[in-house]
């Protein structure tokens, strides 16, 4: 047998990107996986002799599954991206959601990864996959920019994104998502699954491309900007640049080599305060970069070998505005070491594979003291206000291992079988080391009474391990036009110490036998990973001593310690997600379609609480429910005088309710009057908190549109991917006076407007209105024209156009009915500009 390969995306595509194998002309590695061995040997043997262009390969892909989606080869290449990230290729995909944040017209500047939704859960209760071995960040997902331009002393954590490690979409063969009937193979997420192949290194020639691209605020249309802005959260000004270089071919005949390098960066230039409230230019900063080289073996038809290397840095330089030399850079340099090999014969297929990865969230200070002169006192030009808090390193060092069976199907009588299992194991060593940082805060009033404090926070290093153990079987048997696939997977981790148990079921009736019209059902259980937050301690005291300016310097005051939080994650359940599905699929007359309909539990999510003040536990009291109806419809086709053309229409229509919590969120219940968390007034009524809308990755309804066209043989080529969301809810605090509520409110003067209302019980719960989020059309662009095309040479002019009918959708909440706050708005039409020369 020999060894299969992903899944083929198009047909007749050229190879724009470095080891894009399989896909089109140019390759020979498609003959090679499925050829006989004779016809192997013969090729390898010819190796010499080959031509360099061959003619289109028509690739038959894989028969359309529920819950899954795939995007590859030119359509994956070409997308318009302004982040050339695994979360932004996705964006073509209906039933995924993004935070109505990421297309905001104050950010244009950021680079980082978008943030998603799957089935209505969090973005950090997804797995995110490289090759089939989870990337997913367990440790402080709570978002790059959650804490923006300040950091505060006592936090230990630092700020970190979903995935510990970023791959530009060069790198990438085809990105698959799994929103439902996941199968067992797949865990440890609560949302859904995505699954990034990395590319392969051609084995027919040499290959090389070099590109570059550039946008600026300039040619982008921004709406609401502050021109004098001091904040990384309204960016009015902004360059972004991408340079890539890539090669790769054969070593031998059986063995190639791929070579790569990716920058992508971002200049942010900000104004910056001065204590006479002047202000003075300065920038902020942001970069992505990717170093790759992989290995490909295949000493014979039915073995292939890959030995993977990345070195993935990413940064964001940032400052406190007022305070100079506040200067600190949050990074995350990462490493992996991957490889895997793959065997197959008349038995079936059995692939191992293994990684080791660094990585780890850190920040990196300009200096550990900050330092203040102020006070009525002080004239303009004496003040100052300086310095920083000092360096929080944040190393995770990973083992991962995993290894697939796959039986080669077989009969028994009327029942044809196939049975597959695999095991996976990941050890993980993380190393917490903060800085001691120092403040000296200088105080004099025009009085000369001037005061001085000292603080210390001390340093700090801690080390935790965590391992996790994985085993799944799955089988699926067909019965006529019938297949049952049953599934289980067992995972444990010795975090929390349990053990979860999730059994899969997928039901398919192809009822006219010719896939024409295929009926399918699910029920399923997802457990989530284990979040390792609370393994450490995330809060250090202060030890601080004032001293006045009548302190007697041989009787100085005693050093007061600061409250010291505790954090704790004891008794733990995993979170889980059960599912119900339903839907038709089939393949009519070239059109792929589906109709699916998905409805998921979310249970024991993890939410962060203090029941006393100053313990912090997480907790399973966070539970939602999602709803949704996806219709997909799918056709590529190939004129003969337009060219081909790929079309993928989604329509999703959903409905969530969610506690609009956190694993962070540090939800005090102890408050001086009883509070009670879990039930909230929505519109004057009490219910439960996770019967509220949700707050983000919330649109009811998303269409998405994509068109991939090809033109004059392929020297023209537009990809255009559109996507419409609706108007949504969005939250507001509802604030009113004593007597417009039921009970009265915690204000002291019954004329003072507060959020904070008394129920019946006497407890006081969290009043909320419906406000709206104006949703809207976005249509991004990629244009890519050869203006010179030999056989061994082309040289490409590119252009994406964001927002190419200037939508104007919003991305903040503004009242019903309309208000004196106006809502932010997304980004207008923009445009990013490259050039590609492939030899």
């Amino acid at each position: 047998m020999p060894v299969p390969q992903g899944s083929m995306p198009g047909e007749g595509q050229d190879n724009s990107s470095p080891g894009n194998n399989g896909t089109g002309p140019g390759n020979a590695t498609t003959d090679i996986f499925n050829g006989s061995a004779d016809q192997l040997q013969d090729l390898l043997n010819d190796q010499d002799d080959l031509i360099y262009q061959f003619d289109p390969v028509k690739v038959l892909g894989e028969r359309h599954l529920s819950g899954k989606a795939t995007i590859g080869g030119d359509e994956l290449q070409s997308l318009p991206s302004r982040t050339g990230s695994i979360t932004e290729a996705i964006k073509g995909f209906s039933n995924v959601q993004f935070s109505n944040e990421e297309t905001s017209s104050l950010t244009g500047g950021e680079i980082r990864p978008p943030r998603i939704s799957i089935a209505g859960a969090k973005p950090y209760e997804n797995n995110f996959l490289i090759d089939g071995m989870s990337v997913s960040n367990t440790l402080n997902p709570n978002g790059l920019d959650a804490d923006g331009d300040s950091i505060a002393p006592n936090d230990l954590d630092v700020n970190g994104a979903d995935q510990t490690i970023f791959y530009d979409s060069s790198l990438v063969d085809t990105v698959t998502v799994y929103s439902n009937n996941v199968p067992a193979k797949y865990g440890r997420f609560v949302g859904g699954v995505v699954d990034a192949k990395l590319v392969d290194p051609r084995l027919d020639r040499w290959h090389a491309v070099f590109s570059g691209g550039h946008t600026r605020s300039e040619w982008f249309d921004l709406r609401g900007v502050d021109e004098e802005s001091t904040s990384s959260a309204n960016q009015p000004r902004f360059r972004s640049y991408a340079l890539s270089a890539s090669a790769d071919g054969p070593l031998s005949g059986n063995t190639a080599l791929l070579v790569a390098a990716s920058q992508r960066r971002s200049v942010i230039p900000l104004k910056r305060d001065k204590p006479d409230d002047s202000t003075y230019d300065d920038d902020q900063k942001r970069s992505s970069e990717n170093f790759f080289a992989k290995l490909l073996v295949i000493p014979g038809a039915d073995l292939k070998l890959t030995l993977d290397a990345t070195y993935a840095p990413y940064a964001e330089e940032r400052w406190k505005a007022v305070y100079d030399e506040s200067d600190w850079k949050t990074q995350n340099k990462a490493y992996r070491l991957a490889g895997s090999a793959t065997v197959g014969g008349s038995w079936g297929e059995l692939t191992a594979k293994a990684a080791y990865s660094q990585n780890g969230y850190s920040r990196d200070s300009k200096n550990n003291l900050r330092e203040t002169y102020s006070g009525t006192g002080v004239p303009d030009e004496e003040k100052y206000f300086r310095g920083g808090l000092g360096d929080a390193e944040v190393t995770n060092r990973g083992i991962d291992a995993a290894i697939d069976f796959d039986l080669a199907e077989f009969e028994t009588g009327v029942l044809v079988w196939r049975l597959s299992s695999g095991l996976d194991l990941s050890n993980v060593t993380t190393d917490i080391w903060n800085e001691e940082a120092r403040l000296e805060l200088v105080t004099m009033p025009s009085s000369g009474k001037w005061n001085r404090v000292f603080t210390t926070y001390p340093e700090s290093d801690q080390t935790r391990t965590l391992n996790t153990l994985g085993w799944y079987g799955q089988a699926e048997v067909q019965w006529g036009r019938f297949t049952l696939t049953p599934g289980l997977r067992i995972d444990h981790d010795d975090f929390s110490f349990n053990t979860d148990v999730a059994t899969r079921l997928k039901m398919e009736l192809d009822t006219m036998g010719d896939g024409a019209l295929r009926l399918v059902a699910g029920v399923n259980r997802y457990y989530g990973g284990q979040l390792r937050a609370y393994a450490f301690d995330r809060h250090r005291p202060s030890l601080t001593r004032m001293i006045k300016y009548n302190t007697d310097p041989d009787n100085l005051p005693p050093i007061k310690v600061g409250t010291d939080n505790s954090y704790q994650a004891k008794g733990l359940e995993t979170p889980y997600s059960d599912e119900l599905m339903g839907g038709i699929l089939g393949d009519v007359a070239g059109f792929e379609y589906g109709l699916e309909f998905v409805h998921r539990d979310h249970r024991d999510q993890i939410i962060s609480k203090a029941r006393e003040k100053g313990v912090y536990e997480l907790t399973n009291d966070g539970k939602s429910t999602y709803d949704g109806i996806t219709l997909s419809l799918m056709r590529s086709f190939e004129t003969g005088r337009f060219g081909t053309h790929a079309l993928s229409l989604g329509v999703t229509k959903s409905w969530s309710k969610t506690f609009n919590g956190a694993f962070d969120s540090e939800i005090d219940e102890y408050k001086d009057v009883d509070y009670d968390y879990d039930r909230v007034y929505f519109e004057g009524e009490l219910i439960d908190r996770s019967q509220l809308p949700a707050n983000d990755y919330n649109s009811p309804a998303v269409v998405t549109l994509s068109w991939l066209g090809s033109f004059y043989d392929d020297r023209f080529k537009i990809n255009c991917v559109s996507r419409w969301r609706d108007s949504t809810t969005g939250l507001m605090n509802d604030q009113r006076t004593d007597a417009e509520t039921p009970f009265g409110t915690v204000e002291s003067k019954p004329t003072t407007p507060s959020s904070k209302w008394f129920g019946e019980d006497g407890l006081y719960h969290d009043a909320y209105k419906e406000g709206i989020i104006s949703g809207g059309l976005v249509t991004d662009v990629s244009l890519e024209l050869d203006v010179v095309k030999e056989e061994l040479l082309t040289i490409s002019l590119l252009l994406d156009i964001f927002n190419v009918f200037a939508s104007d959708g919003h991305t903040g909440v503004s009242e019903l009915g309309g208000g004196s706050k106006l809502p932010r708005s997304e980004y207008g039409r923009g445009y990013y500009a490259g050039i590609s020369c492939e030899f």
